[in-house]
């Protein structure tokens, strides 16, 4: 992505956000939501703070640990620059386009073969996938057992948000377990690529055959280290599960009482599986939208408006701003170059 582009980005965006919060903040009493979000519990409140923070601190840890088995001296500290660039370019982008390239971006001034760098930017996006799918299966049977009752068009949305996820997870099966089936598949996809009304359909296909690669690749390094993907799964679990705590500890926070830990993350899942269709920046506005559909009955004495705000500065804002700071500043730090370049031949 062009330089221009990102400053394009990093201007529209607070423009962007200004507008949502204009429109949540619309036709309610501003003093009252103030006045809520005033008397909001601050224990809960870091709480939540620090439940958001999991999530970048897990990603970097994932990276650092598949980075560190190919032989670089990856600090923890790197792994966080990684994780910071990648959550704020990812926000500030539609459809989180800008985040992989500047952490490759990033990898590469740290002397980080592109190779290794990309495995290990798909290693940690694939785990995060499977780690949401199987919490979206857990939230859909809560919907199907009538659990959770949803609108039709939350339905809808979880629904294609779902099926989206489903649609990745089942295309990383097919490249692990069967090569057959997947050649068929792939040419299948080809052969429809090149009869769609599309410019540049030689370009399409030959980026299908890279993802396809980058996958294969996946699947061999993995396969040499079942452990290391048993940890980077689980740190992915962890990470997830923090970050769809966050409107627990915002309830809390608020001084509401009644819903149980587990209906409150359901629901914070559904809320993600919405957001999947629509290539905003940072889910922004779809976001706030299904907030409010989804959790205007569970806060049920506090204004809505001031719970999407606390909610959406925590979980996002916070990390947006923080990624911004931290990923400028551990940029500037001494760079690490900690190739091992012995183990290139045996691991790429």
């Amino acid at each position: 992505m062009e330089k221009k582009s990102f400053k394009k980005y990093i201007i529209l965006f607070p423009v962007l956000a200004a507008v949502v919060i204009f429109v949540v903040l619309k036709g309610t009493d501003i003093q009252s939501v103030l006045e809520a979000m005033r008397q909001a519990d601050h224990k809960w409140l870091l709480v939540g703070i620090l439940l958001a923070a999991a999530f970048n601190v897990a990603e970097g840890v994932n990276l650092m640990h598949v980075l560190q088995s190919f032989g670089y001296k990856i600090s923890f500290t790197q792994g966080m620059k990684y994780a910071y660039i990648g959550y704020f370019f990812s926000s500030i982008t539609p459809s989180a386009t800008g985040g992989q390239p500047l952490q490759l971006y990033a990898m590469n001034k740290d002397d980080i073969h592109v190779a290794h760098g990309t495995l290990a930017i798909l290693v940690e996006v694939t785990s995060f996938q499977l780690a949401t799918f199987v919490l979206e299966n857990i939230a859909a049977a809560g919907v199907l057992l009538g659990k959770i009752h949803l609108s039709r068009m939350m339905l809808i949305l979880g629904a294609l948000g779902y099926v989206m996820n489903f649609i990745f997870i089942a295309a990383l099966m097919v490249v692990i377990l069967s090569e057959k089936l997947k050649e068929k598949i792939v040419g299948g996809i080809q052969w429809l690529l090149r009869r769609l009304p599309i410019k540049n359909k030689e370009n399409a296909c030959g980026k299908l055959n890279g993802v396809l690669h980058d996958f294969e690749d996946c699947k061999s390094f993995l396969k040499k280290d079942p452990g290391l993907a048993g940890r980077v799964i689980v740190i992915s679990f962890i990470q997830v599960i923090c970050w769809f705590s966050v409107p627990w500890a915002v309830y809390h926070a608020m001084g509401e009482s009644g819903s149980s830990y587990i209906v409150i993350f359901l629901h914070q899942i559904i809320l993600y599986m919405t957001t999947a269709l629509l290539p905003f920046p940072g889910a922004e506005g779809i976001s706030e939208f299904s907030f409010v559909k989804l959790f205007a009955k569970i806060f049920e004495t506090t204004p809505v408006a001031a719970v999407v705000l606390v909610n959406r500065g925590i979980s996002f804002y916070f990390l947006l701003v923080l990624s911004g700071i931290l990923g400028v500043l551990l940029g500037r730090g001494k760079k690490h170059s900690g190739k091992a370049m012995e183990m290139y031949s045996e691991k790429c």
